[in-house]
């Protein structure tokens, strides 16, 4: 049967209509809460995962809670590690785990502040004159003192040959455009191959170069992953130079005066938490899941994982998607049963239900349309395992806070992210569940305002 689009949106939703009114005054501005905010942070804007979160959220959190130099906090979705640089900030002990090897490589590095800064200077310094020298065999200057990159004007022409050379498989030229591969491929190479004083000076660089790759590609991340106009060409040396002045600037004034604390990261899945975090270790976890929104997590990191060699080919992204908490149909497998955790569960079958009403309503019948269902199953049961593991690693009275976001994706059917996550809590034996509006988040996909909401829940004391 051919395939028809059907529109994954409506009109209306009675949900929103009923509690559209039902929230007090949110915690913060749409402005606030935005993850963009972290721009603002030191070490926070080296890199900014564009679903993250902004470091109000956990530095209000532990306000709350009156986190002191005592507690161990935790975040089991740490991404590129937001609430660990809060609780790094704050003197306090922080555990992180993430499935992508880029946020864990992005956490770790940001949350190492004991650089030595006038070797950091040097190695900056050598590594831009190499550069320079690597441009001028293409005609290139590092500075274009017109402010026209010299390729536009039509020089340098060996570096369509250089670009057939150096692309890798997983990045078509509709990805990053060849005089800008060219320039970020020479800078790789410099980097990979300089000697440094130590591994943490190298992580600094290679954190820096891989962080100006999506400006210097023709990607954009969020809401979803797109592809713009192409950009022939691209002043990687000007990004580049930028990004470590930031970076050693940053580390100048965040490490003078900061007693040293331990911020440890793990690469892996939250549903094994326990396995890295152990067992009565945690006074407060701060996180935001994946929401059943269906944003594919790799796809929003992509052009990092493919630059830094973590992801190459289908089969390396499916073993990082495979970590990874079920919430897009991109990332479910036949062998996936954590949904036979939760049947039982009324709410979600209710939502399930409404789905598989609509798709036959609709007549849908596209592979991804499909698995709505199956995803909405895995993705809860999925959190019923993560829940199961707080409850191993949390002290007794230590709580848990989930930022997490209802949805409107399958359908238009309105999931109750935090209200279904609290059922959900319960049921794998975490008890005083609350919720509190975080902020109204604006959706791109229909006109009713989206409840970013703050669930909390706590380990039994006895």
């Amino acid at each position: 049967m051919a395939f028809t689009y059907h529109p994954p949106t409506r009109k209306e939703c009675k949900v929103c209509e009923r509690i559209i009114d039902k929230h007090e005054k949110p915690l913060v501005t749409t402005m606030d809460g935005r993850a963009s905010n972290a721009d603002n942070f030191p070490i926070h804007n080296w890199y900014n995962f564009v679903l993250g979160y902004s470091p109000r959220f956990p530095d209000y959190i532990m306000e709350r809670e009156k986190v002191t130099t005592n507690s161990v906090v935790a975040d089991p979705f740490m991404g590129s590690g937001t609430t660990n640089i809060c609780a790094k900030s704050r003197g306090v002990e922080s555990l992180g785990l993430d499935a992508n090897d880029f946020f864990h490589f992005a956490a770790e590095t940001k949350l190492n502040w004991s650089i030595d800064i006038q070797s950091a200077k040097s190695v900056a310094a050598a590594i831009l004159k190499q550069y320079e020298t690597a441009l001028k065999k293409y005609n290139w200057p590092a500075v274009d003192q017109k402010n026209q990159l010299s390729l536009i004007a039509g020089k340098g022409a060996d570096y369509q040959e250089a670009a057939v050379k150096l692309r890798p498989s997983a990045l078509p030229e509709r990805y990053i455009s060849d005089a800008p591969l060219v320039r970020l491929m020479l800078l790789k190479k410099i980097i990979k191959s300089f000697h440094y004083p130590n591994e943490s000076i190298k992580r600094l660089f290679v954190m820096a170069f891989t962080t100006i790759t999506l400006p210097a590609s023709n990607v954009y991340y969020g809401p979803g992953f797109g592809v713009r106009k192409p950009k022939l060409d691209v002043d990687v040396y000007k990004l580049f130079k930028a990004k470590l002045k930031r970076m050693i600037d940053d580390l100048s004034v965040q490490s003078s005066g900061k007693v040293e604390v331990d911020s440890k990261t793990y690469l892996g899945d939250a549903r094994l938490m326990s396995e890295c975090f152990g067992t009565d270790t945690v006074d407060l976890m701060i996180t935001s899941p994946p929401y059943p929104g269906d944003h594919e997590y790799t796809k929003h990191s992509k052009i990092e994982l493919i630059c830094m060699d973590f992801a190459t080919d289908i089969q390396e992204f499916r073993v990082i998607k495979k970590r990874m908490l079920r919430g897009s149909t991109t990332n479910i497998y036949k062998e996936d049963h954590d949904g036979d955790l939760v049947r039982d569960m009324q709410s979600i079958r209710a939502v399930t239900d409404e789905i598989d009403r609509r798709l036959k309503e609709d007549n849908a019948t596209s592979g991804f349309e499909k698995l709505y269902t199956k995803l909405v199953w895995e993705y809860f049961g999925g959190m019923y395992r993560v829940f199961q593991e707080a409850k191993k690693s949390l002290k007794p009275g230590g709580k848990f806070v989930l930022l997490v976001s209802d949805s409107h994706a399958f359908k238009m059917v309105h999931i109750e992210t935090a209200e279904i996550l609290a059922e959900v809590a319960v049921k794998a034996g975490l008890v005083k569940p609350h919720i509190e509006l975080w902020q109204h988040k604006a959706s791109t996909s229909h006109k009713y305002n989206l409840f970013e909401e703050v669930l909390t829940v706590e380990k039994p004391r006895a």
